[in-house]
């Protein structure tokens, strides 16, 4: 019965070995392939020459969201070699420390998960406000440099024009201070160039026709697509995958944990070995107690042969005691039966001489 016992105790053991190193080989290639989209999308995003300033929109939330889940997948490729360390061992202290690191993956993946969908449903409000705010406030001003360069390089690379619509700029502080600058101000633009469709070699098709008050709109030579939902187009699509890593990161490491979890069961509770000098202190407590035990067994037959010795010493003692003690009552009795009549002072004085005496005589040896 204790070999089958053991035979099957090791073939558990070994399946949940194997399937332990199969998910450690899924959360290898979910944590790879998650940090290598996040390089690419943060490379994408960050490093375009024309819509490098985008990633200044959405704020440092989505920089943030994109550095995690890179840092995620390469803590994942990391604690894999540590697990297929642990797994081929069986060494239990490194099991335990590959179980608590995955739970810690785990409860990071879900946290940076959360908090990359959230970004991924607010996006398109994000970036609705701020391009609106770049439209109507801040373009063409003095010390919006950077917001005028990215605003025309977000119009000329996306082919759009305006937040929602291109009559955004009809009410834009833009417009209003181009208005101050013409004598006529029916010949200011009401739209910048960066909105007209561009020829081959970056002029405007038809200038007049694009930014021009008299002109019909929209026409031909003026792009007619609102740039939030372009920007919100190019942005989505990587943040929604950015998620779904997240979520492929957060399954491997529960299965892990789970697999992990039940090898761990099945090695059964730690044997603690005592420590040396644990061991050193109980081996001569032992020797101790075995000492005084074989002493007290040495001196009990010494100490009945002393109780047996003396038994008789004492018996005599007290049979000596008794008798004196019987004959000093006895004396007492006859001293009282012999006593003279009266209350003389001769009488009294014999009386008490013979009490005293008879009181010497019964006290014991």
């Amino acid at each position: 019965m204790e070999k089958q016992h053991h035979r099957r105790h090791d073939s558990a053991l070994g399946g949940l070995q194997c399937l332990s190193h199969f998910f450690n080989f899924i959360m290898l290639v979910v944590g790879g392939g998650a940090a290598a989209l996040g390089f690419w999308i943060y490379y994408a995003i960050r490093m375009d020459e024309e819509r490098g300033g985008i990633m200044d929109i959405l704020g440092f939330i989505y920089l943030f969201a994109n550095l995690c889940t890179i840092s995620e997948g390469i803590f994942l490729v990391v604690l894999v070699l540590l697990g297929t360390i642990a797994i081929c061992t069986m060494h239990r202290c490194t099991l335990i420390w590959y179980f608590s690191l995955v739970m810690v993956a785990c409860v990071a993946s879900l946290a940076f998960t959360l908090m990359t969908f959230w970004v991924f449903f607010r996006m398109e409000s994000t970036v609705n406000t701020a391009l609106t705010d770049y439209v109507q406030k801040d373009y063409g001003l003095f010390g919006n440099e950077e917001t005028t360069q990215l605003l025309d390089s977000i119009q000329m690379s996306f082919r759009c024009c305006g937040s929602k619509s291109y009559e955004d700029w009809h009410s834009s502080e833009w417009y209003k201070m181009q208005r101050l600058g013409y004598f006529d101000q029916s010949e200011a633009p009401i739209h910048p160039k960066t909105c007209c469709v561009l020829t081959s070699d970056g002029q405007p098709s038809n200038l007049t026709e694009c930014v021009h008050i008299n002109a019909v709109y929209p026409n031909r030579f003026i792009h007619r697509e609102p740039c939030s939902e372009k920007v919100y187009d190019w942005l989505h699509w990587p943040t929604l995958y950015l998620g779904f890593a997240g979520v492929a990161m957060f399954f491997s490491a529960i299965f892990e944990l789970g697999t992990t979890s039940a090898l761990l069961r099945t090695l059964g509770p730690l044997e603690q070995k005592p420590r040396p000098i644990e061991k050193q202190l109980l081996t001569t407590s032992l020797h101790s107690e075995s000492e005084d035990s074989r002493c007290s067994t040495k001196e009990r037959p010494k100490q009945i042969k002393t109780q047996s010795k003396n038994s008789p010493k004492n018996s005599t003692l007290d049979k000596n005691k008794n008798k004196a003690n019987a004959k000093a009552q006895k004396q007492h009795k006859m001293n009282m039966n012999n006593r003279p009549n009266g209350n003389d002072a001769e009488g009294g004085y014999v009386n008490s001489a013979f009490r005293h005496e008879a009181e010497e005589q019964a006290t014991p040896l």
